[in-house]
């Protein structure tokens, strides 16, 4: 990798024809953790990744395509988290780890999670999408949780109302709405706190 005159990564020097769509995804979520998604374009990323301006349509139709790539890896690794999370969490204290992990994503990621939550990306992804399943993925690690302490018929309205909660608070944090870390607020809810 290497420096480009506005002081950006460049994959010119390393790149190999074989990981185009890799990089391309990687240079997008270094720019929309920077700038944002809107001042991703597959132009800027084809200069950044030192590669002709078509190349990277060999890999996405379009600036969507790209972003639904970079949404969908975002909504993996988030489930992840949230699994991980569960898994660590004490009996019974599952949920509350999961929404430490979740505002802790959200506030480490907040442009990627804006992408994941509050951008047009995720209600155009097509039914049988990989988008579609990554995200209700998420979701259900949450529904899992909830079913230990809730009564079947109300899991869903509870995660939603759960999802809702936590969604507030990332999104408080990040337009600058809340100070302080979220996880004092998490510790402290009884919406989390249950056994």
């Amino acid at each position: 990798m290497t420096k480009n005159s506005n002081g950006k990564t460049s994959a010119r020097a390393g790149y190999h024809h074989g990981d185009l769509r890799r990089t391309l995804v990687r240079i997008a979520r270094e720019e929309i953790a920077q700038s944002g998604a809107h001042a991703v374009s597959l132009a800027s990323l084809a200069r950044l990744a030192g590669v002709s301006q078509p190349a990277p349509y060999r890999h996405f139709a379009d600036r969507d395509a790209l972003l639904e790539a970079v949404t969908t890896e975002g909504f993996d690794e988030f489930s992840a988290t949230l699994a991980a999370a569960a898994s660590a969490g004490e009996a019974g204290g599952a949920l509350k780890a999961m929404a430490l992990a979740y505002v802790a994503f959200g506030e480490a990621n907040v442009e990627l999670y804006r992408l994941m939550f509050a951008s047009h990306v995720v209600p155009k992804a097509g039914s049988g999408s990989a988008l579609e399943a990554a995200a209700v993925g998420a979701f259900n690690r949450l529904r899992e949780a909830l079913s230990a302490t809730t009564p079947a018929d109300r899991v869903d309205d509870e995660a939603h109302l759960v999802w809702a909660q936590l969604h507030g608070l990332v999104m408080l944090k990040a337009d600058g709405h809340i100070k302080r870390p979220l996880s004092q607020l998490v510790e402290v809810s009884s919406l989390f706190n249950r056994g």
